[in-house]
């Protein structure tokens, strides 16, 4: 209700007041922005109209792309930014360009345009690198170190993301700075549960909770903390706590609203619902998620486009730009192109890539099955250039396939002396029958029975898609992440992050035909 007086106060006041008085609404719209977005909105749409101070616009502009940010409105949010980023520089207000350089990069990066993020924090170095006391600002190094934590995310270095996220956390903690604070929180939150153990990410966030409550409601940051919670007990099989959270973050979804968390906090309850056999809200948790991610998908294609379109129209000017201020421009000066053609190919080289993993994963699986129906079709022949007697080779086959029905190949200190021992042989007798009759050596044969083992966990038991990587190499018998990640890749031709993310893409298509199918 006060936020709503405000703005009707806001509305009546005549267009020639002074500028004291919208520092105080910057201030409070700043204030209400993470619990009332729209409001806020609303209050600084009046500066933007009224107000003739060009820093008073480009801060008001910028709360209003954070407010579009907070609702989920990507699009909006970076077609406001971009104004804010032509009066900067227009004004040669280059305080302000730095600030929105941070929140760039940041919008950016949501938007997996990295490339554009560091060509954009490349351009504003060089334009503060003549300028003092611009050189070697706080938020260029901000800015340096976002830009490593998205890196490290690619990369799915988590535990690297984590701390680069942290040194920008640092830098703005040091500045005061609440919405970057705030923004820099939310990567930190959705990062914790891939970098940390469980029960490390639960005190984490249980901590960054207790911080949303402070003197200026965080409903944003609230719901960001509550939707990671809420994986946390689904992941403890917690199930009961797991909805209560869900549902708490949900209801703050709504109230901003912002539907690109609607979207993820649906798909987190129906999983949920999933695990508690309630097949009646898991279709109905799926219902609303397959509605929101069309939305979702279509804000965030348009963001991109915008994106695009802006880098093409600026091209020339932004060249005339860099010529005047520097003498060895060559790279800078096609900065803006280059941004465009290379933004452009990796999109496509990204599209491409998807694709090349489907077939990947689609070519394992038959690859997979053609070789288990020739192996029933076929009997292994007894090899007649090994110096074994016929009944100990006859024996030691039929021990194998004892042992690829049981698990003990999961084993860590399963090896070759170890598995030669069981069979009461020797490692030489062994090693050759592998090699024959498996067509592999020892190494090979282990792993690719601990990866056909995960494998079929994954696809039996969707709990299994719900892990972290290092439980799963530990589950399938392997000493380490790396080691899990290389022998994966090797075997399936695709990392096992995408391999799940693809087997998850494989489910939702069954269970969506499968709602189909009850409803016709």
């Amino acid at each position: 209700m006060y936020g709503y007086i405000i703005i009707l106060l806001f509305c009546w006041v005549s267009p020639a007041q002074n500028p004291t008085d919208f520092s105080e609404m910057l201030q409070d719209a700043a204030q209400m922005l993470y619990e009332q977005p729209k409001q806020s909105h609303k209050i600084v749409e009046h500066i933007i109209e009224n107000s003739e101070n060009n820093v008073e616009i480009i801060k008001a502009q910028l709360i209003a792309a954070r407010s579009f940010y907070v609702q989920g409105e990507y699009n909006n949010a970076v077609e406001i930014a971009l104004e804010a980023k032509n009066l900067a520089e227009s004004t040669n207000d280059f305080e302000m360009q730095l600030e929105i350089n941070s929140f760039g990069i940041y919008i950016l990066n949501l938007l997996n345009l990295d490339l554009a993020a560091a060509k954009y924090h490349e351009f504003t170095e060089a334009i503060s690198s003549s300028f003092e006391p611009y050189a070697n600002h706080p938020y260029l190094l901000a800015g340096t170190a976002l830009l490593e934590a998205s890196a490290f995310n690619e990369q799915e270095d988590f535990v690297k993301t984590l701390v680069s996220l942290e040194k920008a956390h640092t830098i703005f903690q040091d500045l005061n700075h609440v919405s970057l604070l705030t923004e820099t929180e939310v990567a930190m939150a959705e990062t914790y549960l891939k970098a940390l153990p469980i029960d490390s990410a639960k005190i984490k966030l249980e901590k960054m909770l207790s911080k949303t409550n402070g003197k200026y409601e965080n409903d944003f940051l609230k719901m960001v903390v509550l939707n990671a919670l809420g994986e946390v007990y689904f992941l403890q099989q917690n199930y009961t706590k797991a909805s209560e959270i869900y549902h708490e973050a949900f209801a703050l979804s709504e109230k901003l609203p912002n539907k690109i968390y609607q979207y993820r906090i649906v798909e987190g309850l129906a999983l949920n619902s999933m695990a508690l056999e309630d097949s009646e809200n898991f279709y109905a948790y799926k219902k609303i998620g397959n509605g929101l991610a069309h939305e979702v998908e279509l804000d965030e294609e348009n963001a991109v486009n915008t994106v695009f379109n802006y880098t093409n129209t600026n091209h020339t000017a932004k060249k005339d730009v860099v010529k005047d201020q520097y003498h060895s421009n060559v790279l800078i000066l096609s900065g803006s192109l280059v941004v465009l053609i290379l933004t452009w190919l990796a999109l496509r080289f990204r599209y491409n890539a998807r694709a090349k993993q489907y077939q990947d994963f689609i070519n394992y699986f038959e690859k997979r099955q053609k070789a288990h129906t020739d192996l029933k079709k076929t009997n292994p022949e007894i090899s007649k250039s090994l110096h074994i007697p016929e009944e100990t080779e006859k024996a030691l086959i039929r021990k194998l396939d004892q042992f690829e029905n049981s698990t003990h190949f999961t084993k860590q200190e399963m090896s070759l002396a170890s598995l030669a021992s069981q069979f009461d042989t020797n490692t030489k007798y062994l090693s050759e029958i592998i090699n024959t009759h498996k067509d592999k050596n020892f190494n090979s044969y282990i792993n690719e029975l601990r990866i056909s083992y995960i494998i079929d966990k994954l696809k039996s038991n969707h709990t299994y898609l719900q892990y972290k990587i290092s439980y799963l190499a530990e589950e399938s018998g392997f000493s380490s992440h790396s080691s899990f990640a290389t022998v994966f890749k090797s075997v399936t031709g695709i990392s096992p992050t995408v391999f799940i993310d693809l087997l998850k893409t494989k489910n939702k298509s069954k269970v969506v035909e499968s709602v189909y199918e009850h409803t016709e």
